[in-house]
């Protein structure tokens, strides 16, 4: 009897799980923009010394990239797979350097506004989670400069 409580508790359990299906990565807009929020609302916001951070999806014949460009170091990574568990889309990477997996989960925040969070965890265990827009869709965002002497104090024009 405990067996069978046991084999309900499990099916429950791994029942939960969304279905994984195979995911297409050219169906998501290829450039996307951070959003930062404030107590304002969302905002396009660029640092005085790495602007802000960008995410570009390329695609190549078969093979695609996800590229990080915008903050203190470029990284690129190339995408091994990709598939779709509930609303989620995760794209399974290497980057191009290494030789670590790395994840990057997408999920649809307004597909209207063109909004989706996109998350992952480097190797260092820092993990990024944040709100991104469209390029295309990014004016309608106010864009918010740090100011300079935050920066470089004093020195600034």
């Amino acid at each position: 009897m405990k067996y069978f409580y046991a084999g309900i508790v499990l099916s429950t359990l791994f029942g939960c799980e969304p279905e994984r299906k195979n995911y297409d990565l050219r169906m998501l807009p290829r450039e996307w923009v951070r959003l930062t929020k404030t107590a304002k609302g969302l905002v396009v916001y660029n640092t005085c010394d790495s602007g802000n951070l960008l995410l570009t999806i390329t695609h190549t014949g078969e093979n695609s990239e996800i590229f990080l460009h915008g903050q203190q170091e470029d990284q690129e990574y190339q995408v091994l797979n990709t598939y779709q568990s509930g609303d989620t889309i995760v794209a399974v990477t290497k980057w191009k350097n290494g030789k670590e997996v790395q994840s990057f989960k997408f999920l649809p925040a307004e597909k209207e506004k063109h909004l989706g969070r996109w998350m992952t965890t480097f190797p260092t265990g820092f993990t990024s989670d944040n709100m991104f827009v469209t390029t295309e869709k990014q004016n309608h965002y106010p864009k918010v400069d740090q100011p300079c002497r935050e920066c470089w104090g004093d020195e600034c024009d």
